[in-house]
């Protein structure tokens, strides 16, 4: 091993020597992608929750490593379990970004947030709606929920998207494109049960 590998390992050589039983190199991976996780968080979650999320993260990280199939790829492969943990916490409080809106009007640039429903009834309808979005998104693969998660929970432009996960620029936006589509025909069949029962 070369001086420079020593004094600057690869996310690589760390996954290695973490999975040959060296586990506190993990925590090199932790300091190396610690501010990562949590601005990756801070954008999603309320602020007294990002702490225990980023933590919450690199346990779920390190308890699943074994499954981590290119280790140089570790910073992405990060960031996909910080999604899933996000995802967990607003299910568990029935709250989602707007990206229902987006997928409802997909011709119309969406905000970040909406203001609040103002009446009992809006307010379960957003609910439902943001419930079923949520269980759609769930269900993409993970390329596509991470993008579509990037863009509306934080607002985060495409090449901003493009340079955090990087890929490029194209690649961003035939993920959204695509995740889009796919949310949009799970969100319709899921709602033909609804609309066929009100008929």
């Amino acid at each position: 091993m070369s001086n420079d590998e020593q004094n600057n390992p690869s996310d690589a050589l760390l996954v290695s020597e973490v999975l040959g039983g060296d586990k506190e190199r993990f925590g090199v991976l932790v300091n190396r992608y610690r501010n990562l996780a949590l601005s990756y968080i801070a954008a999603r979650v309320a602020a007294e929750e990002v702490e225990d999320l980023a933590q919450e993260t690199f346990m779920r990280a390190f308890r699943v490593l074994p499954s981590l199939r290119e280790p140089a790829a570790f910073s992405s492969w990060l960031l996909g379990i910080a999604n899933h943990v996000c995802v967990d916490w607003h299910r568990a409080r029935h709250r989602l970004a707007s990206l229902d809106r987006e997928v409802a009007e997909p011709a119309e640039a969406a905000p970040p947030f909406r203001l609040p429903p103002s009446t009992p009834a809006q307010q379960a309808e957003a609910a439902e709606s943001q419930r079923l979005v949520l269980q759609c998104l769930d269900k993409l693969p993970e390329a596509y929920r991470i993008t579509l998660v990037m863009k509306h929970m934080d607002g985060l432009s495409c090449p901003e998207i493009a340079e955090r996960l990087g890929v490029a620029l194209g690649t961003v936006t035939s993920r959204l494109a695509r995740g889009y589509k796919m949310l949009r025909d799970d969100l319709d069949r899921l709602s033909k049960p609804h609309r066929r029962h009100e008929i």
